[in-house]
Formats: C-alpha cells, structure tokens, sequence
C-alpha cells in the first residue's frame, strides 16, 4: 500500500551544471520542482537573474512534465527575468520534476543570483490547492573570467588536502571503498540531482588519489589531485554515471573503484485508462488496463486508488475491482519508475444498479423482548436478498441474505428480542455477479409492550393499564374536588337567603316594637285594645323569626 498524497507541500529548486565557467562560456540551469509526495499538475512563477552578468538565449522544454502552456516561458534580458505558466492533464510525483533548462551565456564579471519569484504549485486535488511552500536559488559568481555554479551551496567546496608521511609498501595498494551518502546503493535508481560527497578511508601507504566522474564504466583517472578522503562533486544528469577513484602508494597506481550511480528524475510518460465495460455498466467489478512507459530507469508498477481509499499495489498493468456499489466512482492510477517518481492518470467509472426489490409484507405488531419480525417482497428470481434491520438512527441491528425462490418471492424472520423503539427494514438486491440495486425501505415499525388483557379487540398493556389507574386516581380527585366546590356554593347561597330572612323578621319586631312604645307613650289617649293588638303582633313576628331560623340553620347543614 502507498498513498502518494501524503505531504502537502512543493518546492521550486534551481540547479547549475558544470563546475566552473569564464566569461563568454555557456551555463544551463535546471528549474525542477520537488513534490515532496504530492501529486502536482500545475505551476508557474518568474525566474530572475542579474542581466549584466547572464544572457538567457533559449528555453529547453524537451523533458518538461507538462503537456500544454498558459504562458509559455518568456525571455526578457532587460529585465532579467524568464515567465512562465504550464499545467498537465496527468498528475506528477517526484523530488526533481523538471520543468524546463535555461541556457545562459555568461558576459559579465561579477555576482548574480538566480531566483523563482511569484511562484505556485497546483496539487492535482481537483481543487487546484497551492502546496508551493518555497524556492531554491543559486548564486553565480564571475571573478577573473570564471564562475562557480551552487545549488544548495554557493560553490563547490575545495578539495581538504591531508599531509602526512607515508608508510612504504609492499605492493600496489587495494581497491578504495567509495562511500556516496545521495546515493548510497550504486545498483539502483535515484531521483535526486544535486552536488554529492564522494568519501573513502586513506591507508597508512596511500601517497595520490585520483578521480574522475564519466559515462565509461571502466574508466581508470590517472592524474593525481593530491591526498585526500572525501571530495564534493557536481550534480549530474539524468542517466548512468560511474565515479571512478583509484589511489596510488610508492609501488605505483591500484585499482580503480568504479561506482555507479543511476540518476532518474523524469517521471513516466502520461498514459490512459481503458475499462473492460466502458465508462458505465452494470458490472460491479470492471477491469481496468493501462500502459506508461519510462525511458531511463523502467517502469516498477503501479498503484490503482477508488474514490478517496488507499492506494492498491499492482504488479501488472491491468486491476480487477472489488464489487463496487452503484454509483461513479473516481478512479486514479499512478505509474511508478524505478527511481520513486511517478505519473497519475484519472478516469471515472460508473456502476448502473440492477432493479430494486420490492418489500409487501412486514409483521403487523411487534412486541419488545420478543423476535419474530417478519418481512416478505419479490424481486427477480435467482437474485438474492440482503435484508437489514435498521432502528430510527439508521443503524444495522441485524442482517440477512435470503434467496429469492422461482417466481421472485423472498421472505426474512429476524428472531432477536427487540427494545422498545422505532425500526425499518431496508432490502437491497444481489445478482450472482455481485452488482446491487438502489436499497428500499419499509415503512416505520414501532416494538411496543405486549397487552396483558384484549377488551372489546382493543389490547391494554401494562402501560395502557398504569395509564388508567393513574387516570382514575387522577379523575376521582377532580370529582371531589367538583362536588365539594358545588356543596360550597350552595351553602354560601343558603346562608345568604337564611340571613335575609333573619333580617326581614328583625326589621318587623322592631318596627312592631317602635309601634308599641309609641302606643305606651301615648297611653293617656291609646285605647288598651291597640296596646293589646301591637303586643300580639311582636308575640306573632318572634314566632316567625324563631321558624325561619331554625329553618335557615337547617338549610345550612345539608
């Protein structure tokens, strides 16, 4: 498994060759842009540079990784400075991706840095992210008619020269042990270009080394550069070099250690995707075939990533899916050299659903702490059913597969006690090559508790039943409550009439009182009959006030 989308960031990188120059002379600089992981399809950016030392004649794009130009890279030597804008349709990983060679013409004494400025790197996220997080220049300098190119470092190093006496010797000395830290296996392929340090162990008897860094494999240096034990060399280009070091003690010249070292910085060439079905079948589990191509250091293999997964490892150059589900599905193949650089290629597939199942029949009660769900449908016969109990937050509490018979028919139980809740069944239909149909629900099924008596065909629960006694607990409070308010009111009304009454016989005694003690004060002319006929009347009146009360009271208490 590889996921080559891992970093999220990209470098611009200028690079010089040769080793030192003169005024007059021709220099070439490498723009490259180092991916750090990320698949990238686009860039651009200015390249500038001192117009009174260097002269851009020409613009190289021969091994570019880009296949079409927004702004093709524009030279203007008044200004010192070389624009560009260009993109591919194919993805590209690497650490030196090149963009394009510059060759300058060296006409001037003195300093000049080489920079990217305005620069972007687009990942190739379908998004057009920038993922340029910096840029690497080079400074050149022309003193007395020469330059000294850099990459990472302003010139190359001088050689450290060792003084010490020399043992004698016997016998020629042995081969050296070359040791190069950017490339340390000299039998495969590397996808960096930069200045490399070459070093090896002196022996006591070693008096001269020589080197020499060529194309021949058997190559044999034979000009003495003094004693030392390491010694940094120019970057390379793309191909097979050997550095070749070779020692020399008082018998004379040893063997030459001839190390190879294979530099590959150019990704695969783009390529296309090919589907067995075509770009959209009812086959779930199409075949892809494609072919990239690499000239230096091969083809390794490929790796086929679907939709947003992990990358899948592929020897060959065909893969087979999965079965995928319905639906497109984006489809990504990178092509890997044998150096780690690699091309991506993007297509899109889509699967077509078969027809969907029907779902006609479902269990009409059911009850919590039981099973016995049961659910029935049609779909095509020989199909198979996947059928899925789902609660009301869609997830699975349990699955089946059931055949369907010979007329299409299906039928599930699910016998698992169920918690009181809201359930559906989803039914999604299967073909014998694994392609599936759009899935299709149920309507609602609610688990509830199990009637503990059926009056009249209605079932009472134990919830039901709870609910009633509370109800009539609740009800028969209400209707206390109810009369005792009536008996209240009609007492306060009956004490109302009680006391009016009182009031009315109050009011008659003492306005036959009044009479009476009128008529006594009057007695000198009152007849005694009309003193008499008063006292009657008050006797009578207190009779009244006496029935009305008790009458009254009596109303009162019931």
């Amino acid at each position: 498994m590889i996921n080559i989308r891992q970093a999220s960031a990209a470098t611009f990188g200028l690079s010089a060759s040769g080793e030192s120059f003169s005024v007059g002379d021709n220099l070439t600089v490498d723009l490259d842009i180092d991916s750090q992981g990320v698949s990238v399809n686009a860039g651009q950016g200015t390249i500038r540079f001192s117009p009174d030392i260097l002269e851009a004649e020409s613009v190289d794009r021969s091994q570019t990784i880009f296949n079409f130009w927004l702004e093709d890279p524009e030279i203007n030597n008044n200004l010192g400075s070389i624009s560009f804008t260009g993109g591919s349709t194919s993805g590209f990983s690497g650490v030196s991706l090149e963009v394009f060679k510059i060759n300058f013409r060296v006409k001037g004494v003195g300093a000049s840095s080489i920079v990217v400025s305005d620069g972007a790197v687009t990942a190739s996220d379908g998004s057009g992210t920038n993922v340029l997080v910096g840029t690497r220049g080079i400074d050149i300098t022309v003193a007395a008619g020469q330059t000294l190119p850099s990459g990472q470092i302003s010139v190359l190093p001088p050689i450290e020269q060792i003084t010490r006496p020399a043992t004698p010797a016997a016998s020629l000395p042995d081969m050296p042990e070359v040791l190069v830290d950017l490339y340390p296996d000299p039998m495969v392929w590397h996808n960096a270009s930069s200045p490399f340090l070459g070093r090896w162990a002196l022996p006591e008897d070693i008096t001269d080394v020589a080197t020499l860094v060529n194309k021949n494999p058997s190559s044999n240096p034979t000009v003495s550069e003094g004693l030392f034990d390491n010694k940094t060399f120019a970057a390379l280009d793309d191909g097979i070099w050997y550095l070749h070091v070779r020692f020399r003690n008082n018998v004379g010249w040893g063997p030459t250690d001839h190390y190879r070292i294979a530099v590959d910085t150019v990704p695969p060439s783009p390529f296309g995707i090919l589907s067995s079905s075509g770009t959209s079948s009812t086959n779930p589990s199409p075949t892809i075939s494609f072919f990239a191509s690499d000239a230096l250091s091969g083809i390794a293999g490929y790796s086929v990533q679907i939709d947003n997964g992990d990358y899948d490892s592929v020897s060959g150059s065909s893969f087979t899916f999965p079965p995928l589900v319905p639906g497109v599905h984006d489809i990504r193949v990178a092509a890997r050299d044998s150096a780690g650089n690699s091309t991506e290629t993007f297509s899109e597939l889509e699967i077509i659903p078969i027809e969907s199942p029907t779902i006609d029949y479902l269990t009409p009660r059911v009850y919590i702490g039981e099973g016995g769900l049961e659910a029935g449908g049609s779909s095509l016969p020989g199909y198979s059913v996947v059928v899925s109990l789902k609660n009301i937050e869609e997830a699975e509490i349990a699955s089946t597969v059931v055949l369907t018979d010979e007329s299409g028919n299906w039928f599930v139980q699910f016998n698992d006690p169920l918690r009181r809740g809201r359930y559906y069944i989803e039914a999604t239909a299967k073909d014998s090559r694994g392609a599936l149909s759009l899935p299709v629900s149920s309507e609602e099924i609610r688990a509830s508790s199990k009637p503990i008596i059926v009056v009249g065909g209605i079932g009472i629960t134990p919830e039901v039943l709870a609910f009633l006694f509370v109800l009539f607990v609740i009800g028969g409070f209400v209707a206390g409550r109810i009369a005792e308010r009536k008996l209240s009111r009609r007492r306060r009304g009956r004490t109302i009439i009680a006391t009016r009454d009182m009031m009315n016989v109050f009011n008659l005694v003492k306005k036959d009182v009044d009479a009476a003690t009128n008529a006594v004060d009057k007695s000198k002319t009152a007849s005694p009959p009309e003193v008499k006929y008063h006292l009657e009347k008050i006797k009578k009146d207190i009779d009244k006030m006496a029935k009305y009360l008790v009458q009254g009271v009596e109303e009162i208490g019931k």
